[in-house]
């Protein structure tokens, strides 16, 4: 059952529904990829299904029994030599307009790794601005501050598109002030260093408060 205030946000989310579909925004589409403008690797969820399944609700915070929990990430290298992992989760959906936000960002993945879990991806440092993952990862702090951010889209504005993206780089980042890196910078800085990506998009609906 909603009350007025479901009801407003219900409707607002309404009137913003056509306001998304930002895919040419997405990381993938820009210059580092210009090379390998197609995927060479394959990203499965499996606990989810083929890529365009819905996202599981214990993926996101809003469900009734939600945790906002990572889904579990399988891939498999590209045919080249692989220094680190880039791990990349961005919405598409958001209705405003040209704004592409991320969930979660990681890099500094060893060239070893294969999988990534809801455990890997969480803030494992002692002092909160210390950016590592418990898997030892670093990360780029998401619009809240924190690892990673489950699915949380507007009442009313429909399924949004998760869009994750692994991208195997032939050299690592090593970026001179983790502290200041942004997507942007993480996109600037993967520039003729890409010799692989791959990508499993998951959606999730903000269901009607019970």
């Amino acid at each position: 059952m909603g009350g007025p205030l479901t009801y407003l946000q219900y409707g607002l989310g309404k009137l913003f529904s056509p306001i998304r579909g930002h895919d040419s925004k997405l990381l993938t589409n820009g210059p580092a990829f210009k090379d390998i403008p197609q995927p060479n690797m394959s990203l499965e969820a499996p606990e989810c299904g083929p890529s365009g399944a819905r996202l599981l609700d214990n993926h996101s915070m809003l469900a009734r029994d939600g945790k906002g929990d990572f889904p579990e990430l399988r891939w498999t290298p590209p045919e080249a030599d692989v220094k680190e992992y880039v791990l990349i989760c961005e919405d598409i959906d958001l209705p405003i307009p040209a704004l592409v936000a991320h969930h979660g960002l990681f890099y500094g993945i060893p060239p070893t790794t294969t999988a990534a879990t809801n455990a890997d991806v969480q803030h494992g440092g002692k002092n909160p601005k210390e950016h590592v993952t418990t898997a030892g990862w670093k990360y780029v702090p998401n619009m809240m501050g924190s690892s990673y951010l489950g699915p949380a889209p507007p009442l009313g504005h429909g399924p949004h598109r998760y869009v994750f993206t692994i991208i195997a780089l032939k050299e690592p980042l090593n970026p001179k002030q983790p502290e200041k890196l942004s997507r942007q910078k993480v996109a600037d800085a993967i520039v003729g260093k890409v010799v692989g990506w791959g990508q499993w998009i998951g959606t999730w609906e903000r269901p009607w408060p019970r």
